[in-house]
């Protein structure tokens, strides 16, 4: 079983979950790639990470999913699997967060979850636990995309070689 299959047959997640993961805005999130994947993946799979760890650690379940899920719900195009521009990569919390705030009503813990996580790279800093937990959650989801991605790479530049050399 794979990790989204997981993901949504886990209940106490997507209890809290689904009705961000299937709301018509979010949903949009599916078409944009981000990380070598979609933003919604990314979403979803950061959400579930920092879900893990909140329950290990007893923090705020239902803010830690909700604030993760929606740490990156910006509907800016990123085609070229780069961030648009350095504004856009400083600013995109704010826009997660304010659209957020107009189709889900975020409590203040979930606001600062959107809005901290790209700390240290952005200005504002996590106030609570489970801001720090999605921090950390969205850094360890981006490198794994990433290393996959690379390893993709890679993969593919031994199979071009192998074939140059015969």
């Amino acid at each position: 079983m794979n990790l989204m299959s997981k993901i949504y047959k886990d209940k106490e997640f997507m209890s809290v979950a689904a009705p961000i993961l299937t709301h018509k805005e979010f949903m949009k999130t599916k078409s944009i790639v981000h990380h070598g994947n979609t933003r919604y993946n990314h979403s979803v799979r950061v959400a579930y990470v920092a879900y893990k760890l909140s329950k290990t650690l007893g923090c705020d379940v239902t803010s830690t999913i909700r604030g993760a899920a929606l740490h990156d719900f910006f509907l800016v195009r990123d085609d070229k699997n780069i961030v648009t521009s350095t504004k856009m990569f400083i600013e995109h919390p704010k826009i997660a967060k304010d659209n957020a705030i107009k189709y889900f009503g975020v409590n203040e813990k979930e606001q600062n979850i959107i809005e901290s996580h790209m700390f240290p790279v952005s200005s504002i800093a996590p106030k609570y636990k489970e801001s720090w937990i999605v921090t950390l959650s969205d850094k360890i989801v981006a490198t794994l995309e990433g290393a996959k991605r690379a390893s993709a790479q890679v993969s593919m530049w031994m199979l071009f070689l192998i074939n140059f050399i015969r």
